[in-house]
């Protein structure tokens, strides 16, 4: 029998090993379980789940767990056509009650709607790994995978360092390439490859944007809503509203994140992005003309009142308003008495179209979710089984498709690891004929 651990390896059998604990790793080991599968895991970190703990500001966004998770399908755009099945045949709402987990939704501030766990990733986490320890799964911890390949009686062996792994079934949820620190370096696509598997190449989304100009002043400055539209050659690619963060290098907050996977679906090259524009609407429910007009009505009470300490526009803080004066040629130290309507329309004009060149595309050390990874065309859109190594499944961030912030990527992974765990329903046990 071959070692690919190296000689002396040790050879442990397991009807499935499941290679990452992240979320999608872990619905797949449970599902998997309950079938009767025998199921291991193995993940290269002291500790699993260590992205998760990060979602949603760690309080672990969520999408609406009553209603039907098919109802999400859009929201991952052209490639997300594939999760169709395994949306489905999921429930969030049952998935969370089996975990025993608690959701609860935010009645008002900037996240007004938004559903997260109640304890936050933490308790989400926790419940998981109780679950699958439950239901018998083993994780070994600190297993970096090195090498997967079929094994000569149609299974597979799987290599950590000086420890050889046998299994009839092996899924892949190793995450993809964004937030590298938390052990999310692309392995799972060099894996893939060996089993003949094509990968689109992936791209960081969900993560601040590079821009020029940017405001450093600014930096921490925020708009409660703005309307944020995509441009490139002169052609609208997306629009987003939500809030708005001003940071040292440029811009990020809900829909700025939201906008940076729309620019990742759009530019398969990260040499396609520079040119990309970005137009905020910084104050999408009035129209240029009367922020003009209330410009002047301030102007005619408080003729002596610097533009600098005049809050003039109330949807804008006073630094804000400050930095666009300037960007449209006004010196903030002027009284208001003194500018014109024209000046004062051409910074109303600013405000309601800032344009920004994004610059580069997000850092992946930052980004929250990769776009792009194992082609979905050789899967099974039912079991997430390959077409052209049979037992083979992957799961997660891994794929392709990605979805926008508020939980349609935890969504994701909870399908479409649920699917790859139930597979073809089949129930296995340990194979005890090669110790």
């Amino acid at each position: 029998m071959k070692r690919l651990g190296g000689v002396g390896a040790e050879m442990v059998s397991r009807f499935c090993i499941i290679i990452g604990a992240g979320p999608a790793g872990l619905a797949a080991a449970m599902a998997a379980a309950r079938g009767g599968q025998s199921v291991l895991i193995l993940e290269k970190n002291p500790q699993p789940g260590r992205k998760l703990l990060l979602a949603g500001g760690e309080r672990a966004n969520l999408t609406d767990p009553a209603s039907p998770a098919l109802e999400a399908l859009e929201a991952y755009g052209r490639s997300g056509r594939f999760l169709r099945q395994a949306l489905a045949a999921f429930s969030l709402g049952e998935f969370l009650q089996r975990l025993g987990v608690q959701t609860e939704r935010d009645r008002d501030g900037p996240g007004e709607g938004s559903t997260h766990v109640r304890g936050g990733s933490r308790r989400l986490l926790n419940a998981l790994l109780a679950e699958a320890g439950r239901l018998g799964v083993e994780i070994v911890r600190g297993a970096a995978v090195r090498s997967a390949a079929r094994g000569r009686d149609g299974g597979f062996e799987v290599a950590t360092k000086g420890r050889s792994w046998k299994c009839r079934r092996l899924i892949i949820a190793t995450g993809g390439m964004t937030y590298p620190s938390t052990g999310s370096t692309g392995d799972g696509y060099r894996l893939a490859g060996l089993f003949g598997h094509d990968v689109e190449p992936p791209r960081a989304a969900l993560g601040a944007l590079v821009t020029e100009p940017h405001f450093p002043p600014l930096a921490g400055v925020s708009v409660a809503d703005a309307l944020l539209t995509l441009r490139r050659e002169g052609r609208k690619l997306a629009t987003r509203r939500g809030a708005l963060l001003f940071t040292h290098h440029g811009v990020s907050g809900p829909a700025a994140l939201d906008l940076s996977l729309e620019l990742a679906r759009a530019t398969p090259s990260p040499r396609d992005v520079p040119g990309t524009q970005l137009v905020a609407d910084l104050c999408p429910d009035t129209t240029g003309e009367r922020i003009t007009e209330a410009l002047l009505a301030a102007a005619r009470a408080s003729p002596k009142r610097r533009l600098a300490n005049a809050a003039a526009i109330p949807a804008l803080s006073v630094r804000l308003a400050t930095e666009l004066a300037r960007r449209a040629g006004i010196d903030p130290a002027r009284p208001l008495g003194q500018i014109s309507r024209r000046e004062f329309g051409s910074l109303a004009g600013i405000i309601k179209a800032l344009t920004l060149v994004i610059r580069k595309p997000p850092d992946p050390r930052g980004a929250m979710v990769t776009v792009g990874g194992v082609d979905t065309r050789r899967l099974d859109p039912y079991t997430m089984e390959s077409r052209i190594s049979p037992g083979l499944h992957f799961a997660g961030e891994l794929l392709s498709p990605a979805g926008p912030c508020g939980g349609y990527n935890l969504l994701m992974a909870f399908a479409t690891g649920q699917a790859a765990g139930r597979g073809r329903g089949a129930v296995g046990r340990p194979d005890t004929a090669n110790p």
